[in-house]
């Protein structure tokens, strides 16, 4: 039997970290990135579409996008849709999973108690459960025992692996490896992970197949391959047609970021069309100092998408400062106890205030 396994697509996700202009694009990538990912399906003659979760964000999900999914998966008839919805997109009575009539080839878990599908054709059963909810209660471990009578068992699982306490339906490992599942396909967990093991449980987080910010770095995709009773072969795929990337650069002693601007466009060097790219600056910089993306976007003009996140800090005489009557003394003393909190986020919010507030000041031009 050939499988995809995929989940977090989060169609219509603002993608919020990035310009409108960008984020639209990016919506419409995340659409097509599910399309490629069904053509996929077709082309490798897949038997079994398995949905780990979230495969839309239900308050900013559209018509077009929905009516673009029934679309997708009615072209493939031969294909199976296995859906269990997650935190982002839960089964509830306005929920388009009740609302909308999707095709024949598409089954939806809508209970929060572990149920199954038997799909005799293909050997296989298929356990889940729905959130109904933004939150998922732990299921009853007694429930994690599949049958036993030669049909391959597969449970399809939006949540935390070994988080105690978790919001989203945990499940300890210990609990998997008694099982007798053939394959945990999961969901929850935007990182892919390779094929693992608890007993002789198989289990794997797929991934997203699109990042949406610069917390979810480099190609993602999903997992594609055949299973059986005795044997599992599965792998990792490229789907997505972009990838975030953070690049962090030193630049302590520059009192310019023409000083620095070519040695940061080197280490971007191996970046394209695919990239959207953030240049995160570090160091001790002159008071003067300031980013510019658009000298930097003049020398690395290939990437999609730049942005600069400066979090230098000025070299300042910061005991002169302190006794300084005027306006920036006052500033400085006002920030000082944040300035030296032992709450790290708490330190940097305060030095960038220190930063472009003093520029302000001065009368500086301020660049992020």
């Amino acid at each position: 039997m050939k499988i995809i396994h995929t989940g977090d697509l989060h169609l219509d996700s603002p993608f919020s970290s990035i310009d409108p202009s960008s984020s639209e694009k990016r919506r419409g990538a995340l659409r097509a990135a599910f399309s490629s990912l069904v053509i996929l399906a077709r082309t490798e003659k897949v038997e079994l579409f398995l949905i780990a979760g979230d495969l839309f964000d239900d308050e900013c999900i559209t018509k077009d996008t929905i009516n673009s999914l029934v679309k997708d998966m009615a072209s493939v008839p031969e294909c199976r849709f296995i859906i269990t919805p997650g935190n982002h997109d839960p089964y509830s009575d306005s929920s388009p999973y009740k609302l909308i009539e999707w095709p024949e080839n598409v089954f939806i878990f809508n209970t929060e108690q572990l149920s199954f599908l038997e799909i005799d054709s293909l050997n296989v059963r298929i356990y889940g459960s729905a959130y109904m909810g933004k939150t998922k209660a732990p299921l009853c471990n007694a429930d994690f025992k599949a049958k036993d009578d030669g049909k391959i068992n597969i449970l399809l699982h939006h949540g935390d692996i070994d988080v105690p306490g978790s919001s989203y339906c945990p499940i300890s490992k210990e609990v998997l490896s008694q099982s007798g599942f053939d394959y945990v396909a999961l969901g929850h967990i935007h990182k892919g992970t390779d094929i693992l093991n608890a007993g002789k449980t198989n289990y794997a987080y797929c991934g997203c197949i699109e990042g949406r910010d610069f917390g979810e770095t480099g190609y993602k995709g999903a997992i594609i391959g055949t299973i059986d009773k005795s044997v599992i072969s599965l792998k990792h795929v490229r789907i997505s047609s972009k990838r975030y990337e953070v690049i962090s650069q030193d630049v302590t002693g520059a009192h310019s970021f023409s000083d620095v601007a070519y040695d940061i466009a080197k280490s971007c060097s191996g970046f394209g069309d695919d990239t959207l790219l953030r240049v995160e600056l570090t160091g001790i910089t002159s008071e003067d100092f300031s980013a510019d993306v658009d000298i930097l976007r003049q020398l690395i003009p290939a990437v999609s998408y730049l942005e600069i996140k400066d979090s230098t800090q000025p070299m300042l005489n910061l005991s002169k400062l302190k006794e300084d009557k005027s306006l920036a003394g006052e500033f400085y003393r006002n920030l000082e106890s944040a300035l030296y909190s032992p709450d790290e986020h708490e330190r940097q919010i305060a030095t960038l205030a220190l930063k472009y507030g003093l520029r302000a000041i001065y009368g500086m031009e301020i660049k992020a």
